[in-house]
């Protein structure tokens, strides 16, 4: 159910005009109108610049795909857009990796950072997963993605991490903070998804570590706690959320039942965790606990119980969850894969300056799903949605 949206679109020019189809949908406009991206064909990923005083964006994309029938490595490319007007720089398009090695349909480059507070980039190398670093700090060029995970030199053919193999993928979502040393993958030797450290440690994988228990893995993200991790999975006879501590030597300790009852389903996205950035904890989005609905919940601490703050109606169903933060909400993107409903929604979680949440309807951003991309942008202070059509990279601002 859609509710007060107000719709900007990303003109040509620097000024920005409220636009909208009769139906109520965007009108987008294109985000690169000199080119820069021509060509790029790849799963992309944005992110706010965290070391960018003046707030631009920043895209990274696998080039192609791996040929099937003759295996090729691909380049891994960076870009920069305005923060402000949401557009390509010209002249910004840097390849920084020479060794990508899969198929978007699995995953593309995603942006990660280290414990130490430097922003990176994973992606699937012949390998396994690979990553490239950015020091941060000022004087640093925005493109320096010139590090592999020990700090030493690339030269653009980052090594692989620790305890990966060839086939496995970085597996989304990948979130802040920048305090988690684990970070998601799957296929290859992950027989369910797998966390690693991303420096050293075997990697768990989370269903060879839940089978003991009489558990099936439906889901599994990183937390706001560095080592813990949510996850969805069923028993028997019946679905929850857990919190687990990944121990660094291949299994899950401290599993705990958050809450019984989840609508689990394998094989579908739907469990998301962000870090609210007026409470600075995190806000937990799953689906259930009946068909048709989402559940959103905070949580203080490892040690605490959840705390349920709303059951929101989401009656056309969804997946692919995600979740980003602006400076007051978090808020929850999901999508809905063909029909008449299809399209990418959103679920926003706000607090007032006591920390007390409130959560707004689902509000449909765009008949658009295949690809997009929804990012808050902190220079302009909007969220936008990015996708790429026959006409090259599309955006416009929406209102979740």
């Amino acid at each position: 159910m859609a509710f007060d949206r107000t719709i900007l679109v990303l003109l040509l020019g620097a000024s920005l005009v409220a636009a909208h189809r009769a139906d109520g949908q965007p009108i987008c406009a294109s985000i690169d109108p000199t080119g820069e991206l021509a060509g790029i064909q790849g799963d992309f990923e944005l992110t706010g610049d965290p070391d960018d005083p003046a707030g631009n964006m920043l895209l990274t994309s696998n080039t192609a795909d791996s040929s099937a029938g003759v295996p090729t490595k691909q380049n891994v490319v960076v870009a920069r857009l305005n923060g402000l007007t949401g557009q390509v720089i010209p002249g910004s398009l840097k390849v920084i990796a020479t060794n990508f090695f899969g198929i978007s349909a699995a995953n593309g480059p995603e942006w990660f950072r280290s414990p130490q507070g430097n922003l990176g980039i994973l992606f699937a190398s012949p390998d396994g997963v690979t990553g490239l670093f950015r020091n941060s700090g000022p004087g640093t060029p925005w493109n320096a993605f010139n590090y592999d995970y020990t700090g030493a030199p690339a030269n653009g053919a980052p090594p692989p991490l620790p305890n990966t193999s060839p086939g496995t993928y970085p597996s989304p979502p990948i979130e802040p903070p920048a305090t988690q040393t684990i970070y998601p993958a799957y296929y290859g030797g992950c027989g369910s998804v797998c966390f690693a450290n991303w420096q050293s440690g075997l990697q768990t994988d989370m269903q060879a570590a839940l089978t003991p228990l009489g558990l099936t893995l439906t889901a599994a993200v990183p937390t706001t706690w560095n080592g813990y991790a949510y996850f969805t999975a069923c028993g028997a006879t019946d679905c929850g959320l857990y919190l687990g501590l990944i121990d660094g030597n291949g299994g899950v300790s401290n599993v705990t039942l958050l809450q019984p009852h989840i609508r689990a389903q394998a094989g579908y996205s739907q469990l998301a965790a962000y870090t609210h950035p007026i409470t600075q904890r995190p806000i937990v989005f799953t689906s259930g606990p009946t068909a048709g609905t989402i559940s959103v919940w905070g949580h203080n601490t490892p040690a605490a119980p959840l705390v349920p703050v709303a059951t929101v109606l989401a009656p056309y169903g969804g997946s692919h969850f995600r979740a980003d933060a602006s400076t007051t909400q978090v808020v929850l993107n999901y999508l809905v894969k063909g029909g008449a409903n299809a399209g990418s929604y959103t679920i926003a979680v706000n607090a007032d300056a006591a920390g007390n949440l409130s959560v707004t309807p689902q509000n449909q951003i765009s008949t658009q799903w295949d690809g997009s991309e929804f990012d808050w942008y902190p220079a302009a202070g909007k969220w936008g949605l990015v996708y790429r059509s026959a006409k090259g990279f599309m955006g416009c601002w929406v209102t979740p």
